[in-house]
């Protein structure tokens, strides 16, 4: 039986045997599409021992994903409450310097006061705020696309999109506990692409391409 995988370069192929992701370096397109480990497992009189370490091998791999998922997990967690304190904080340092001003003005309207509103402190505080906030766009915009390449299929919820299952697509369950909050980001851009503002999706999301898009 032949494949279809280039020969002569390191790659990560489904064994036949196993049905798990292997690394593999084909010679040949005749080559076999079996890993090491279950080379010995070729022949019926061994389907027991076979069956057994795969088990073993799928159990071992599963874990290792659930542990990947909660690490994954865990720092987008900590780095999306970090980038939104640093929004938070710059927002904060802003109204509180307009509102300095805006008792300078009720005080006396001078140029000076004037010069205040438009000082470097201020102008540098805004621009690290919408840089923040282009930073969490550019995030989620990652993560949407992602998950466009790794979700449930509606047709078989068991199976990802991608072709595997959705208890060993790494992609699709790595970003399962933020698809809420990219739902959020996704809703509240396509509002704002629909209200003719500024908006953050991507250029190849259906709200963007579709020709008779609502402006």
């Amino acid at each position: 039986m032949t494949h279809s995988y280039p020969l002569y370069t390191a790659i990560r192929a489904q064994c036949f045997c196993c049905q798990a992701l292997q690394p593999f370096t084909f010679t040949s397109a005749t080559d076999q599409v079996v890993c090491a480990s279950c080379l010995h497992h070729l022949g019926a009189e061994k389907a027991e021992r076979r069956d057994a370490e795969h088990i073993r091998l799928w159990v071992g791999q599963y874990a290792d994903q659930q542990e990947n998922h909660r690490q994954f997990a865990e720092k987008s967690q900590v780095a999306d409450a970090e980038q939104q304190a640093v929004i938070d904080g710059l927002a904060g340092q802003v109204e509180q310097l307009r509102g300095i001003v805006a008792g300078e003005f009720d005080r006396a309207a001078s140029g000076g006061v004037r010069g205040l509103l438009e000082s470097d402190l201020v102008k540098r505080a805004e621009r690290k705020a919408v840089l923040a906030q282009r930073q969490i766009d550019w995030a989620m915009a990652v993560i949407w696309r992602v998950g466009r390449l790794h979700h449930a299929d509606s047709a078989n919820p068991l199976s990802c999109v991608c072709g595997r299952s959705v208890l060993v697509c790494a992609e699709g369950r790595a970003i399962d506990p933020q698809r809420q909050a990219v739902l959020d980001w996704e809703k509240k851009n396509v509002a704002l692409l629909r209200a003719g503002s500024r908006h953050a999706l991507p250029d190849d999301h259906p709200a963007v391409t579709a020709p008779t898009r609502r402006l």
